[in-house]
């Protein structure tokens, strides 16, 4: 019987320029908000009146949605053939993410 390709599952590395743009996006974006959590970039608030799930910047919640761009973005560069550093990714990735839902669960307690 023949080999059918046309049957088989696409690979993950069908467009490797779109996933990197894309991840590296991802990871500029997630750092950024990890510095301005920690207070290493200056936060200038433009529209004080608008209403927002965190209104400090300067909280847990933000470092961990940084986080969760950081892990999100470094997962869609990271090959196939390291799986060890994926799973640990994917483990971070899933932490940082419960960690946002948890905070914003917790903002709207209060």
């Amino acid at each position: 019987m023949e080999n059918d390709n046309h049957t088989q599952t696409p690979e993950k590395n069908n467009y490797p320029f779109l996933r990197l743009v894309i991840g590296v996006l991802l990871m500029v974006s997630g750092v950024v908000d990890i510095l301005v959590s920690l207070n290493l970039l200056e936060y200038v608030d433009t529209r004080p009146n608008r209403i927002a799930i965190f209104n400090d910047p300067h909280t847990w919640e933000v470092f961990a949605l940084g986080a969760t761009l950081l892990f999100f973005g470094i997962g869609n560069i990271l090959p196939t053939r390291m799986k060890i550093l994926g799973r640990i990714n994917k483990y971070l990735l899933l932490i940082s993410f419960a960690a946002v839902v948890i905070g914003v669960i917790l903002e709207k307690v209060n």
